[in-house]
């Protein structure tokens, strides 16, 4: 049976009826644009902290490329009363991306640590968001024993990998043992863990680099597993052995500078953390308002002109191990705080319209020292006015205040492209987030089949020696479905009408190949 349909965009019903008994089958179909979406092509967000009476204003301009629908362009100005006010909207969805594996599930479910804390530490926490928080860590914990061996440890795809990693096996058993004060946590699987983790120790503390860890922006080091146990371990002697060893042989690389700062922060090594903090601020880069942290030998970046660039997530995690090294003293004076808010500055600067950042692992960090700052400068005097002044149209004034620092207010740009000012005036904390984006025209070659066979070469062609795991999303034709079995050969998950392919690692000269059978199963 055919059903003529509109050449509307939606969700369409097209419904079955049969008369005589008077049974009904309905079966929505959606009907989508024939383009390519991006939600976030331009984001930028801004958090003030410490408005005391004055007033603030940021230009915000908004510049479309030319390859898209036209009139399909959507712009959205956000604001709301808390620093991670965005974040704990959208828990289930951070990264907008698919969490098919150990090491993004993580990112998932340690954040619901973060700002369960966070408002318990506050005086905000509800029963309803509680219940919603533990919610999510039980689903987490559960989903996360999937990737777990036999032996106890953990890795990206559980036992389809040839062993465990142990950076990511250290992160899971903190996090388990950081979620125990809201959810059950197993003492026998996290014991087992422990075990297993006790094989690969050192002599002098330090443990072996097992297993594989797909974000090679950073490399992980012997100090960023020891980093994944709780402060317990840290001051024991063990723990201190293997700082000491690394100290010892002289810590020169950024990213470990950070780790150390924040690790002697930890364990109340005052001198030393110090030592450390002097020793980034001569190299944080400063520009304007905000501060922050590069590597003096960053990869060039990779520039995608009709895309919003942010930060690498080497950078953002990097910066975050300096904020939290900061907030871990134990007196923070006026300039102290100054300093701090310019690395924040920076760092909302970075999030994506849904509260995270680039990757799963700068997300986490970034997400524990955003939750840390916002307990340190939490005031329940909390009362701004923000009035958005379009260009043609009347300006929009929101309200924020205590009561409704959760509360997203939200307004529709009405002009694309255009340029608004936002001006801000009151005390305590407003976040400000202009997002959206339009959907890209794709040329089409329309064909009437009912099978597709798909046949899609790939290669690295970015600026590392090695690219980190890739995620190939396939948006579905409408009415046509994949076959499953013509994936055996990848690790794939479904999502909606989307098929995702995780692929290893792989060097500039090397290609990956995706195959795939999709048959026509609803004809439109």
């Amino acid at each position: 049976m055919y059903f003529p349909l509109s050449g509307n965009c939606g969700s369409c019903s097209c419904g079955l009826e049969a008369v005589s008994q008077y049974e009904e089958v309905r079966q929505p179909t959606q009907v989508e644009l024939e383009d390519f979406w991006k939600k976030d092509d331009f984001n930028n967000s801004s958090c003030y902290i410490f408005l005391s009476g004055i007033t603030i204003s940021e230009p915000v301009s908004l510049i479309l490329p030319t390859n898209l629908v036209q009139g399909s362009a959507r712009a959205y100005f956000s604001v709301i009363g808390d620093i991670l006010g965005t974040a704990l909207r959208n828990m289930e969805n951070l990264l907008h991306m698919p969490y098919g594996c150990g090491e993004q599930n993580m990112a998932l479910f340690t954040p619901n640590i973060y700002a369960l804390d966070y408002l318990n530490k506050t005086g905000q926490l509800t029963e309803e968001i509680r219940i919603k928080g533990t919610g999510y860590l039980s689903t987490g914990y559960q989903k996360q024993l999937s990737y777990k061996h036999r032996d106890g440890s953990y890795s990206s795809f559980g036992t389809r990998d040839r062993e465990g990693s142990v950076w990511l096996t250290a992160f899971v058993y903190k996090s388990f043992a950081q979620a125990r004060r809201y959810i059950y946590i197993d003492d026998d699987v996290q014991s087992q863990t422990l075990i297993w983790l006790a094989s690969k120790q050192k002599s002098d503390g330090c443990f072996e680099n097992a297993g594989s860890h797909f974000n090679n922006a950073l490399k992980v080091t012997e100090t960023s597993i020891v980093l994944n146990f709780q402060s317990w371990y840290l001051t024991t002697l063990l723990g201190m052995n293997c700082l000491e060893t690394a100290f010892t042989k002289g810590v020169r690389n950024l990213y470990n500078q950070a780790l150390f700062a924040y690790i002697y922060g930890l364990v109340d090594k005052k001198e030393r953390c110090q030592f450390f903090l002097e020793k980034l601020d001569k190299t944080a880069t400063r520009h304007g308002k905000r501060i922050h942290w590069q590597r003096e030998y960053k990869p060039p970046a990779e520039h995608f002109p009709v895309f919003y660039s942010r930060a690498p997530s080497a950078e953002i995690e990097i910066t975050s191990y300096v904020l939290l090294a900061l907030l871990n003293k134990a007196r923070l004076s006026p300039e102290d705080l100054s300093y701090i808010s310019r690395i924040v500055h920076w760092l909302v600067k970075q999030q994506n319209p849904y509260g995270g950042f680039s990757s799963s692992q700068d997300t986490v960090v970034a997400l524990q020292a955003l939750a840390q700052y916002g307990y340190l400068t939490f005031s329940k005097n909390n009362l701004n006015t923000v009035k958005v002044n379009f260009m043609d149209s009347t300006s929009k004034t929101f309200q924020v205040n205590n009561k409704n620092r959760f509360l997203l207010q939200q307004a529709s740009l009405p002009t694309i492209p255009g340029n608004y000012s936002a001006k801000v005036n009151g005390t305590g904390c407003v976040y400000l987030q202009v997002t959206g984006g339009p959907p890209y025209l794709v040329p089409l070659h329309t064909s009437c089949q009912s099978h597709k066979s798909l046949f899609s070469h790939f290669s690295y062609t970015g600026n590392r020696k090695v690219s980190n795991m890739a995620i190939i999303d396939v948006k579905m034709l409408s009415g046509f479905v994949p076959v499953r079995s013509s994936l055996r050969k990848s690790s794939f998950t479904f999502a909606s009408n989307h098929t995702l392919a995780y692929t290893p690692m792989y060097s500039k000269p090397d290609a990956w190949c995706l195959q795939m059978l999709a048959p026509q199963t609803e004809f439109l």
